[in-house]
């Protein structure tokens, strides 16, 4: 069965990819030297677009860009198109076509996005993969590519030999991720209660797959190829092809200090930037990578310009708590929506983080924080900190690099359609109405749902307020309906009301706080 075959038999579930968005490469790149494109206005080209999960919300939000997705999987691409059609898009095109085939007809590319291709295809694709994203790159242009890394991703190698094995006398796709679930759950009855090494990592990652959508399994461990790189070999391989490393988008992976005083002394011993990239590899025995390439003539840094953290607007959705001291270096637990909890030290980071968060979601520039935040640590007393501006950028790096805060370029703009009131954001109402579980938020993040969740949405179309829209979805939990069976039958019908009253309401906080409600 070929590739194409496999993905049209099992679609891989295609959602948006905040780490493959113009505006974060653009700062990964600028971090490191490079002057990539403003993503206002640039053209994208992602290889391997799926449905165009990833690609469509970024093009509805950067309507003066581009953007091109080429999939080899004939119905995918049907989709997606289908999609683009729908919502009536003029600036993305997602085309049915194979990479080995693909010629170059003149265009050229500022970011060229590959995820989840290069290590799942054959050599001659991973060749290709490498050539395109030469040919068409724009001189200052990026290129995104993820992949399975060694050493780490033979422990997944382990997994995916025993369900290979399983499934070897089985042709047809659907039958053998099938068998490979049932297999799953064989195996974890059977590991019982060990405490052998390998016991505890097959427990873990059949939880983990248990956890993802089916398409995982079939595509990460069923699929013909999957074939993990070195990091080093990745980089060797780019530079055949006249392209130079820049960084990976994990930047706290880029340095060593995490990883304890002893690896750091003995990273400290390479001089090679490189080099010390693999080793650091070798001490997390990591599994996967999201590397950003650009041409060789960029000369890219191989240390990070911090002087850029001033020309990026900062994006936070960390709520400070209820007493903030921001006249002592303290720690202070900074927590996420999602209830996991930062300390940040600094009282300027600590009075731009909580500024960031009366502003989110839209992205404030480093000039404007730093300003309101002096302000802010002088009224409250900390007068001896407030110009300790070199300070609270090292801070703001940190958070950055781990993840926990988020940039933009500032001469990007993020377009957001003007939404009626109680109308939802027209890509993730389209997305739910045509069976999607997952809604890409304003800042291309993916938010899943439960049940009552999606059936919401289909009631936001700017026709109705809150009280209609909890009589509709009253309605739909009585028998027959749509949400029948999702709570206790027996439950009073004001206890009812009140609940999904509360319910309701921190849904519409949420999808309003990430942008995509009026």
């Amino acid at each position: 069965m070929s590739i194409a075959d496999s993905y049209d038999a099992i679609p891989y579930e295609s959602t948006p990819l905040p780490e493959t968005h113009p505006g974060h490469l653009a700062c990964l790149a600028r971090l490191y030297g490079v002057d990539s494109v403003a993503p206002t206005k640039c053209n994208v080209l992602e290889l391997g677009c799926a449905s165009g999960g990833n690609l469509i919300p970024m093009a509805v939000r950067l309507p003066d860009s581009n953007f091109l997705g080429i999939e080899l999987s004939p119905d995918q691409a049907q989709e997606g198109a289908a999609r683009i059609a729908e919502l009536g898009l003029t600036n993305c095109e997602i085309r049915q076509a194979d990479i080995l085939e693909l010629q170059d007809d003149g265009s050229r590319y500022d970011y060229i996005i590959t995820h989840g291709v290069y290590s799942w295809a054959p050599p001659s694709v991973r060749t290709r993969i490498m050539e395109l994203s030469s040919q068409l790159l724009t001189p200052q242009g990026v290129a995104y590519i993820s992949y399975n890394a060694l050493p780490g991703w033979r422990m997944r190698g382990m997994l995916r030999d025993m369900l290979l094995y399983q499934v070897r006398d089985i042709q047809v796709p659907v039958a053998r991720l099938e068998a490979a679930q049932n297999y799953l759950e064989a195996l974890l009855a059977g590991l019982g209660d060990s405490t052998e090494v390998h016991a505890f990592y097959l427990r873990e990652e059949i939880e983990r797959i248990r956890n993802s959508h089916p398409s995982y399994l079939y595509h990460e461990y069923l699929e013909a190829f999957n074939e993990p790189v070195l990091l080093t070999d990745f980089i060797s391989e780019a530079a055949k092809h006249g392209l130079d490393y820049v960084c990976d988008i994990v930047l706290e992976m880029q340095f060593p200090g995490f990883l304890g005083d002893e690896a750091e002394l003995f990273l400290s011993t390479i001089d090679d930037p490189i080099e010390k990239l693999q080793q650091t590899d070798f001490f997390l025995n990591r599994n996967f990578h999201q590397s950003l390439l650009c041409h060789r003539a960029m000369q890219p840094s191989r240390t990070p310009k911090m002087e850029q953290l001033r020309n990026f607007a900062w994006i936070a959705d960390l709520r400070p708590p209820k007493k903030l001291d921001l006249r002592r270096s303290k720690p202070a637990p900074f927590t996420h929506q999602g209830g996991q909890k930062y300390e940040v030290f600094h009282p300027l980071t600590k009075a731009g983080i909580a500024l960031l968060a009366e502003h989110f979601p839209a992205a404030v520039s480093f000039s404007e924080l730093f300003s309101a935040a002096e302000k802010r640590v002088r009224s409250n007393g900390g007068d001896f900190f407030a110009e300790e501006e070199d300070e609270m950028l090292s801070e703001m790096f940190t958070l950055y690099a781990k993840g926990i805060i988020h940039a933009r370029p500032v001469d990007m703009i993020e377009t957001t359609a003007s939404l009626a009131e109680w109308q939802m954001d027209a890509v993730a109402r389209q997305g739910i109405l045509r069976g999607d579980d997952h809604i890409p938020t304003m800042h291309h993040a993916g938010i899943h749902l439960d049940q009552f969740a999606t059936q919401a949405i289909r009631y936001l179309d700017g026709s109705t307020d809150k009280e209609k829209l909890l009589q509709k979805l009253l309605d739909d939990f009585k028998p027959g309906g749509e949400l029948d069976g999702l709570v206790d039958s027996s439950m009073p019908a004001d206890e009812l009301a009140a609940h999904l009253d509360h319910h309701l309401e921190q849904l519409l906080t949420m999808f309003r706080n990430n942008g995509v409600l009026g």
